[in-house]
Parts: structure tokens; sequence; C-alpha cells
């Protein structure tokens, strides 16, 4: 069987939460090794989950994190430390991309900003995902995928006729889940032209401004002095069971997430697939006919692959052991669970 297209790429994932842990595993995906980076103070959030007993491992337990970080190796460093700061950049030195969606600035505090990186690394492929973007008057704000949907404009055309807008939901955050595949596809399209020119690029991706992408035929249509209301139950519509289901007509039943799951079509695609140990993972949106794409690995226990990691970033045994003797790297966070 062929390779799959992104052997021998390296990833390093500073990626929390969908947007940025997401990107990376559709990377992954394709063939890449992807790092996942974590401080001890500062886990992915998906980490802390409603079910968290303090007397547990419970970092290790999330299914939200295991559901979208399967099969990435796991590095936690202090990236607040200078020291977790110097094994970053030995790190990037073997990497081809680095994915994050920190807050802007945050990196920049820690001298690892994509300037800087871009004058250490000209190879490196950098995709920042943000809110809304590395410029512009808003870049500082810190969003949510329900206010994303807001300001976007996308909240504006959801809900009932006469009623207010109407957003995709908390659990759900549509731009989060839409963002990893815009960003992968582009990280995929920097690689071809670092092949090309030797050059990587740093991605500048703005949640916000992807979202209106999405919308572009209504501010067409609001430019044309022809905006569209709120449709509310308009053609097209969804109804609760299936009453009204017609397979050649527009309207459809509303599947819960169980009835889905028990379909047969759902069974046979790829939205979601098993890790295999057997827990649900987030899927493969996507098929190659001569290649099948699969799950291979589960989800690594925090800091598992310390070691591994920092002896391929170049580090020495004796290096390693102050490390872990400083705190800087470590298996178990610093603090319990946030309720």
């Amino acid at each position: 069987m062929a390779e799959a297209p992104l052997k021998g790429i390296r990833v390093v994932d500073l990626g929390w939460l969908t947007a940025g842990a997401a990107t990376s595993t559709l990377l992954l995906d394709l063939g890449a090794d992807v790092v996942k980076v974590e401080g001890p103070g500062a886990l992915d959030p998906f980490r802390n989950w409603v079910g968290a007993e303090a007397g547990r491992p419970w970092w290790d337990e999330s299914p939200w994190f295991a559901f979208t970080n399967r099969g990435k190796r796991s590095l936690c460093l202090d990236l607040k430390d200078p020291r977790g700061q110097a094994a970053m950049l030995a790190l990037l030195a073997t990497a081809d991309v680095l994915v994050e969606n920190y807050r802007r600035g945050v990196l920049d505090q820690w001298g690892l900003g994509a300037a800087e990186l871009r004058q250490k690394f000209p190879r490196l492929v950098i995709a920042s995902i943000s809110s809304q973007g590395e410029d512009g008057p808003e870049r500082d704000m810190v969003s949510f995928g329900s206010t994303l949907e807001a300001t976007s404009g996308l909240a504006s055309l959801t809900g009932e006729a006469n009623g207010p807008p109407i957003i995709s939901g908390r659990d759900v955050n549509y731009p989060d889940q839409v963002v990893c595949l815009f960003a992968s596809g582009a990280v995929v399209a920097a690689l071809m032209e670092r092949d090309r020119t030797g050059e990587g690029c740093h991605i500048d991706l703005s949640q916000r401004e992807l979202t209106s992408f999405l919308l572009g035929e209504e501010f067409v249509a609001a430019a044309q002095g022809t905006p569209s209301p709120r449709q509310g139950f308009g053609p097209g519509c969804a109804v609760e069971d299936d009453t009204a289901f017609w397979p050649g007509g527009g309207s459809a039943a509303v599947r819960d997430a169980r009835g889905l799951s028990e379909s047969a079509e759902f069974q046979s695609g790829t939205a979601v697939l098993r890790s295999p140990d057997g827990t649900p993972a987030k899927g493969i949106p996507f098929r190659f006919a001569t290649r099948p794409l699969a799950v291979h690995d589960n989800c690594h226990s925090l800091g598992a692959d310390n070691h591994a990691v920092m002896t391929e970033a170049g580090l020495g045994p004796a290096e390693i052991a102050a490390l872990e003797a400083g705190g800087v790297l470590a298996t178990k966070p610093r603090r319990g669970p946030t309720k």
C-alpha cells in the first residue's frame, strides 16, 4: 500500500479545544507525526471535563480530549519557563509545521512569536488560527464559537422568522468545527509551496472572516438592497419525526445523535470512528479510493512521550532529567480539575 501523503512531516500542535487541535488531527490522518504540546499549568481545556474526579488521573480520562486528540504524541512542557522555551525551540528546529490558536500576543511573550520563528526557521509553516486574525482593530478579542456566529453575521440568519437570532450551541460551535478543514488545507498548500521554493510561511486565519466567507451570497444580497430575513420554518424545513420525510422532496426528519449513530449510512461512514482501544474518535471527513484512512492509535497520556520527543530534539539524558527535576517537563498537571 502507498504511504500516506504527509508521511515524514512533523507537526508541533499548540492547538486547544477544536479549532487548533482538530486541524492537527486532520494532518495526522494524512500521515504526519503530530506532537501535542501542553504545559503542566496550561492543559488543553478539553482535559477538564464534567466527570473529572480529583483523586483520579482525570486529565487522562476525558472523552472530549480523547475524541479529538487520538494518535498524537504528548509532550508536557512549561512554555512559561525560559528552559521550556529553549526546549521548544529545539523541537521546532526538527519540525515542518506549527499549529497554534493561542490568544494573539501570548507566543510573542515567550519568544515564540511567528515573526521571530520565521527568522529562526525559514522552512517552518506556521498556522495561526485566531478569532479575528493577526491585525485589525479587534485582533486582541477572545471569542468562542457562539460569539463568532454573532460577529460574523451567521446568527442573524438563523432562528424563527419573527424571533431572535439562534446560535448553533455552546457544545457545537460551528465555526470551530469548520475552521479545521480550511486550516489543514492551507497547511498542505503551504507545504507544497515550500517544496517548490524552499520557504515556509505564516498562515493567518481569522475564524470570524472565515465564517463570514461562508455567507458570501448573503453579503452580495445585502449590498444589492435585498438582505435575507431569518426564515424560521421556511422551504426545506426539518421536522421532529419522519411523518413529513419525502425522499425526493424538501423536508427531512430530525435525527438525534443516537438515531443517527444507529443508522446504516452513519455506521458505514467515517464521521465518527473508533480508536484501537474502542473509544469513540473524531472521524475523517474524506476518503481516498485507493488508500483507506483509519484511526491507528489511541490517545496518549499526558507527557507519555516527553523523553522520546526531547531526545529527537537533541536533548541529552542529563538535560531531560534537569527539566523533569525543575518541573518543566511533567506527566501530571499542577492543579486539580475545575468545576
